[in-house]
């Protein structure tokens, strides 16, 4: 009885070992990390909604014009505001090209 069991436990132990080994977590975009929280469409900030993300697809056509938006930003955004390459890879996730 005792034997049994232990090969159960053992049979369990490395099924479940197996299977979360075999699944990688999907990375995080930076996006994801560090805009998508407050950029959704429905956070308001200073009784204005802040855009979500299709917004600015539409809005911004260039990465310069991306990171200029992004400098004269509320003062919510300043831990981000001032790393141009964390926003320029930002904007390259959305979409936005540098022409």
């Amino acid at each position: 009885m005792r034997t049994t069991a232990a090969r159960t436990a053992v049979v369990l132990l490395f099924s479940l070992l197996l299977t979360s080994s075999c699944t990688k977590a999907r990375p995080i975009s930076s996006w994801e990390r560090h805009c998508q929280g407050c950029h959704d469409g429905k956070t308001v900030l200073n009784g204005k909604v802040v855009i979500g993300k299709e917004e600015m697809k539409e809005r911004y056509k260039t990465l310069s014009q991306f990171l200029n938006a992004c400098e004269g930003s509320a003062s919510c955004m300043n831990i981000l505001k001032h790393q141009e390459k964390l926003l320029r890879e930002v904007g390259e996730e959305l979409g936005i090209k540098d022409h």
